[in-house]
C-alpha cells in the first residue's frame, strides 16, 4: 500500500506543477483520476477553485487540506453507496485527515504554513499539496481497500511537463 500511497502523492504534486494548478485543485482532479471517481475534469477543477491559497487567498485552512477533505467525502462519506456512517466518516476519516496533515505539517491554517516556509521551517505549496494527497489516499485505501481495484495506473504512471506560455 505504502507504494501506491506514494505514487498517488507524486502525481498530485506533479499535477500541481505541470498545469500550473493550486494546490486544492490539483488534489481533487489528481485524485478523482486515480481513483475514477466519476467527475469530469472540469468539474473536479471547479470544485478545487474556492479553496486555493487557503479558501480563495483568505489565508485560512490550506487548500491542500481542504481539496483532499473533498475528495474523502466523495469517495467514503455517508451519502453514497458503499459510504461510511455519518459518525465514523467524520470523527475516523475527516478529523483524521485534519490531525495527520496538522502532525505532519505543524499547522492547517495557510498563513502559518506560508510564514513557516517563509522562515525556512516549513512546507512549500508542492510538498503540502504532495503530502495531503499521501494522507487522503492512505485514508481512502483503509477504510475502502476494494477502492484499490477501480485505481487508473495509466493516470497514475502518467508524468507530465509544463508547457511554456506564448
Amino acid at each position: 500500500m505504502q507504494e501506491i500511497v506514494e505514487q498517488c502523492g507524486l502525481r498530485v504534486e506533479n499535477i500541481y506543477r505541470a498545469r500550473g494548478y493550486c494546490c486544492s485543485e490539483a488534489i481533487i482532479v489528481g485524485l478523482n483520476g486515480i481513483f475514477q471517481a466519476g467527475l469530469d475534469e472540469t468539474t473536479a477543477l471547479r470544485l478545487g477553485s474556492g479553496f486555493c491559497h487557503g479558501m480563495g487567498g483568505a489565508e485560512g485552512d490550506c487548500g491542500a487540506l481542504a481539496g483532499a477533505e473533498l475528495i474523502l467525502g466523495l469517495l467514503l462519506g455517508p451519502h453514497q453507496e458503499g459510504g461510511l456512517a455519518k459518525k465514523t466518516f467524520r470523527k475516523e476519516v475527516a478529523a483524521a485527515m485534519h490531525d495527520r496533515f496538522r502532525t505532519r505539517f505543524a499547522a492547517s491554517a495557510c498563513q502559518v504554513l506560508l510564514k513557516r516556509r517563509k522562515e525556512k521551517i516549513g512546507a512549500g505549496c508542492a510538498e503540502l499539496t504532495q503530502g495531503a494527497a499521501e494522507i487522503a489516499t492512505q485514508l481512502i485505501l483503509v477504510w475502502r481497500p476494494e477502492l484499490a481495484d477501480r485505481i487508473d495506473h495509466g493516470f497514475l504512471a502518467a508524468r507530465e511537463v509544463r508547457s511554456g506560455k506564448a
